[in-house]
């Protein structure tokens, strides 16, 4: 601009300029202004349109660079998952994969869990397998809740009216009436073949006497339902009035079967998944076993350490005879006592047969109860239960079931061998009861789609040459109710949940219905006439499949 021409070319465009404005409908008195600050506005306002495209562009840049890089990380990841896979980590191929599922969905909510309890102290394991599968965890209600777990019952105090108001896609980790199995007294004195002879405090007292006048040298287990206070007496020793705070006198097992001198429970850790129809499965890869602190040998019915497993108990990998098996080939409670009892010469696989028949016995007993007490809640599949049977072995390895424990301790705080168990029960709790999800996103948010991919009709269809005969064409019996035309949809639901479970239980087996040890014959059974509807629909289905195949069997 310092130069001839460029002077005359700065007068020429300001000539050109003036002319502009002053045809415009602005009529602007531009004579009045000087030429250079017209122009130093004209150039600052395009300067700073400049700044401002500018920046616009670096700010798509940096989130262009950004998604690249969430991608490629993503993708490496996968890659990363599927190499590890091929190389025999198929898990983590697994855990890749759901992560980029993840990163595709991540507008998707996590499931919540709303932990209904005074202290978490106790529920770490708990706490511990729902973050890893991805919950998102509070301690205050809520309404936006997926999975409600309360280690007290709920139904009876400030969360009953929350519970009737639920959604049907949320649950809760206890039945309505599950009591009917957890209490003390109500389990004690029912008629199971597996329970040790009980009688009532006060209402049963007349034949308690009976029984003790022909049998003097039993021994009594008194009992209260707020499970403390248990002590061996004789009859003449108990106070049997309405006042003396005891609910229940309970035969002592005098002959228990010990190792190594110590008397010993086995924990057996059960899940109940639906109570009409009644599914029952149990955790079958461990126990509990927990040993007395005191040789049972002489019986001192004052120290109640000799007879009583009480919390500071002796495991497994401290007994002489077990740590061959605990300790040094690290085996399981489980497979540690099946090794011992072998090595004895005694049946290991009959003590857990009569142990599931004794879970099947107690649930079929108390399903009506349940039933009943479920009766004013909408959504009857919106509950499950972990529950915890307690038996003890007699000397000639009859097994005896003790009692039944809801909301079972699951801290490892005094025992930390216990501490992988636990977390292993409570994760395959949770896939079993369909909480467990690969798929991401709340419980509530599952579309139809999604749905089908988990279990569509296809996967429950069963006895396929029945169903097209002109018979199942008009529903003409009951082996037609398996058909897709004779189903109603709380059918069709509930044959999906159980195809679900069966192919999610993990380390769990199925007690109820009765699993079978090989093909059967027919899909009916003679079994099935005392069973209600729902219970033989189920049974028959679970027969039709294992028909088809053996994996469906147990």
């Amino acid at each position: 601009i310092y130069g001839r021409d460029a002077r005359s070319s700065y007068r020429l465009l300001w000539t050109s300029l003036k002319s502009k404005i002053r045809r415009s409908s602005f009529n602007m008195r531009i004579s009045r202004c000087s030429p250079p600050l017209v122009l130093c506005v004209v150039f600052g306002l395009g300067f700073l349109f400049l700044l401002r495209n500018v920046h616009q562009f670096q700010s798509a840049l940096d989130r262009n660079h950004r998604e690249h890089m969430e991608i490629k990380s993503s993708l490496q990841s996968l890659h990363e998952g599927a190499s590890f896979a091929v190389q025999g980590g198929g898990g983590g191929g697994n855990e890749h994969r759901q992560s980029f599922s993840m990163y595709k969905q991540n507008n998707r909510q996590h499931p919540t869990l709303w932990l209904a309890s005074r202290s978490i102290d106790h529920l770490n394991h708990i706490v511990n397998a729902f973050e890893r599968v991805g919950y998102h965890i509070i301690r205050e209600p809520s309404s936006r809740w997926d999975v409600m777990w309360s280690y007290d019952y709920p139904f009876s105090g400030r969360w009953s009216q929350r519970i009737h108001n639920m959604h049907s896609y949320q649950k809760v980790n206890h039945f309505p009436g599950s009591g009917f199995i957890t209490n003390k007294q109500s389990l004690s004195t029912s008629k199971i073949s597996s329970l040790p002879r009980a009688y009532r405090i006060p209402e049963d007292v007349d034949k308690l006497k009976s029984y003790a006048k022909l049998n003097p040298n039993t021994m009594w287990v008194m009992k209260s339902n707020d499970h403390r206070g248990i002590r061996i007496k004789r009859l003449d020793e108990m106070d049997l009035s309405p006042s003396g705070h005891l609910n229940f006198a309970q035969e002592f097992i005098r002959n228990p079967f010990l190792i190594d001198g110590r008397k010993f429970d086995i924990g057996v850790y059960v899940v109940i998944t639906s109570m009409n129809p009644l599914r029952v499965y149990v955790y079958e890869d461990e126990v509990l076993l927990r040993f007395c602190s005191k040789d049972y040998h002489p019986l001192d019915v004052d120290d109640v350490a000799k007879y009583v497993v009480l919390d500071e108990y002796t495991s497994v990998k401290d007994l002489p005879s077990m740590k061959e098996y605990a300790v040094r080939q690290r085996f399981s409670a489980k497979q540690s006592l099946n090794a011992y009892l072998r090595k004895k010469g005694l049946n290991a696989a009959g003590v857990w047969n009569a142990i599931r028949k004794s879970i099947e016995e107690v649930t079929q007993a108390k399903e009506n109860d349940i039933k009943s007490a479920m009766s004013s809640y909408p959504w009857h599949s919106s509950f499950f239960e972990l529950v915890r049977f307690d038996f003890v072995l007699d000397e000639m390895l009859n097994v005896w079931l003790m009692e039944v424990n809801m909301s079972p301790n699951l801290s490892s705080a005094m025992h930390a061998e216990n501490a992988r168990m636990y977390e292993q029960v409570v994760y395959n709790t949770l896939a079993l009861v369909g909480l467990a999800r690969w798929t991401a996103g709340t419980l509530n948010s599952v579309e139809s789609a999604e749905k089908d991919m988990l279990v569509s009709d296809q996967d429950i269809a069963a006895v396929h040459e029945e169903c097209v005969t002109a018979e199942c064409g008009q529903c003409a019996n009951v082996v037609c109710s398996l058909c897709r035309q004779c189903r109603s949809d709380p059918q069709t639901d509930e044959l999906k949940l159980a195809f679900l479970e069966h192919i999610n239980r993990g380390n769990f087996r199925r007690v109820v219905p009765t699993p079978l040890l090989k093909r059967p014959s027919s899909v009916m059974s003679s079994s099935d006439h005392s069973l209600s509807a729902p219970n033989k629909v189920i049974a028959m289905w679970f027969r039709a499949k294992c028909l088809d195949d053996l994996a469906w069997c147990t």
